[in-house]
């Protein structure tokens, strides 16, 4: 691709963080990255309800910023600092932004703070998918109702897969999301919770409207593996129907990005899927009649310490140098 491209990630969780490391491995300088601000677990969710719902969630935000940030020592020193947990559990680095946030009126002019204060060379900047607070809403196939997106997390290993989503109160998007999107080149879905860190992402109102005006190449990354109540069976042509469902528009996608497990350490791969089996989470299949061009490329890794399947930056960035639109 193109390395002057504007390039636009949306996601969160520790999917997108992968994908803006690997697109600045490739060179690429000027990345808007798109995220949720609805999180209630962990830390996050404890911050949320000591104000009633108030605020925003920080995590995915300056896990994004970090993210953007080109590797030397002064960030592996504010990695380590923003990263920190307490004997309670709670995280500086939520803390720290949402002093910064209060100090400069918005969540969304964060970003030139932290650079003035850190020194920090950002390859983009972060932006938050809305300026306003809600709650992440779902129903499951069961006819279950909940409200907040840490029961999404608590129910991964239901089979009572989700069957609609939707944000509580509705909101409207951040006007500088929707113009990121409509001038970007170049947007990329990141891997991660389809439902709690994507397509979340699509509920404020302005979005959807914004993806079917922009002009820009989309790429989808599906996830190497399932979530039992959210993609289980899953393969890329039934996340097309998840997209167009939500997004409301036939074929979202130009290129869909896949996985392809057949490079890895078989031997040590089959024991990771064992693991995994446990949680009722099996790799998204591959189907050879794809609804649109899909590409089954050597971008994953076996983190052996805990033995995950992710996705390498290092692969996915000799991917992004070469990859063709």
């Amino acid at each position: 691709m193109n390395k002057s491209l504007m390039v636009c990630t949306i996601g969160g969780g520790s999917g997108m963080p992968i994908v803006n490391k690997a697109l600045i491995k490739a060179g690429f300088d000027n990345i808007k990255s798109i995220v949720t601000t609805f999180d209630s677990g962990g830390d996050s969710g404890r911050m949320r309800t000591d104000e009633r719902g108030k605020i925003l969630a920080f995590s995915d935000y300056w896990r994004a910023l970090i993210s953007l940030w080109d590797d030397d020592k002064q960030k592996e020193v504010w990695t380590d600092m923003l990263r920190f947990r307490d004997g309670r559990g709670r995280n500086f680095g939520n803390i720290f932004f949402q002093f910064l946030s209060e100090k400069e009126g918005k969540l969304a002019d964060v970003d030139s703070a932290f650079e003035a204060l850190t020194g920090a060379k950002l390859k983009g900047s972060v932006v938050p998918v809305s300026n306003d607070s809600a709650n992440f809403c779902f129903t499951t196939v069961s006819g279950k109702k909940y409200c907040g997106e840490h029961n999404l997390d608590d129910l991964r290993m239901s089979l009572d897969k989700i069957d609609n989503i939707w944000l509580k109160p509705k909101v409207k998007a951040n006007k500088e999301a929707i113009e990121s999107i409509i001038k970007a080149d170049v947007i990329i879905v990141c891997p991660g919770s389809m439902y709690g860190s994507i397509l979340i992402n699509f509920l404020p109102d302005g979005i959807v409207e914004a993806y079917k005006k922009s002009k820009a190449k989309k790429i989808l990354m599906t996830n190497i593996s399932s979530m039992a109540n959210e993609n289980h069976g899953f393969d890329q042509n039934d996340y097309l129907a998840t997209f167009e469902k939500y997004l409301k528009i036939k074929s979202p996608f130009d290129l869909i990005l896949m996985a392809d497990l057949k490079k890895l350490n078989q031997k040590l791969l089959n024991e990771v899927l064992k693991f995994y089996a446990l949680e009722h989470s099996f790799p998204i299949k591959f189907n050879k009649k794809s609804k649109v061009k899909t590409l089954l490329l050597d971008i994953a890794k076996i983190e052996e310490k805990n033995m995950r399947l992710r996705h390498s930056e290092e692969k996915l960035g000799e991917v992004f140098e070469t990859l063709i639109l």
